[in-house]
């Protein structure tokens, strides 16, 4: 009996540390992964970006030159946060904000921005 107990015991104890392990993909507030890969982030850069909601949008491009140009003529800056999917920007007037991209392809895209609280989803796509 004691033998069963001391087994169970020690399997108890491995269990427990092994789900004690560090977080693969750590969140924040924003939903960040850090999942996309530079091949992914490349597709984003250098084209202008379309709004798909039909309320309309402002219109994004993304320069490789870290220029981040809104409406086609306010240009403010973007850089990656630790190399993951959150883009920290700023715009043409000073505003401070932030992107969390959910996905990034071809010819769509979609974030989550820091300024509705992460809230909504922004999804573009690279044509009128």
């Amino acid at each position: 009996m004691k033998k069963v107990t001391l087994y169970l015991s020690l399997l108890l104890g491995v269990c427990f540390i092994g789900a004690c392990g560090g977080d693969e993909t750590p969140t924040t507030s924003g939903g960040t992964t850090g999942k996309l890969s530079s091949s992914e982030k490349a597709l984003l850069y250098d084209k202008v970006w379309f709004s798909t909601s039909s309320a309309g949008g402002i219109e994004h491009e993304f320069l490789n030159d870290g220029t981040l140009r809104l409406s086609r003529g306010l240009d403010g800056r973007w850089t990656w946060q630790n190399n993951g999917d959150t883009m920290s920007c700023s715009s043409h007037n000073g505003q401070r904000f932030k992107y969390v991209f959910q996905s990034i392809g071809a010819t769509t895209m979609s974030f989550k921005a820091s300024t509705d609280g992460y809230q909504a989803l922004f999804t573009y796509k690279d044509t009128e």
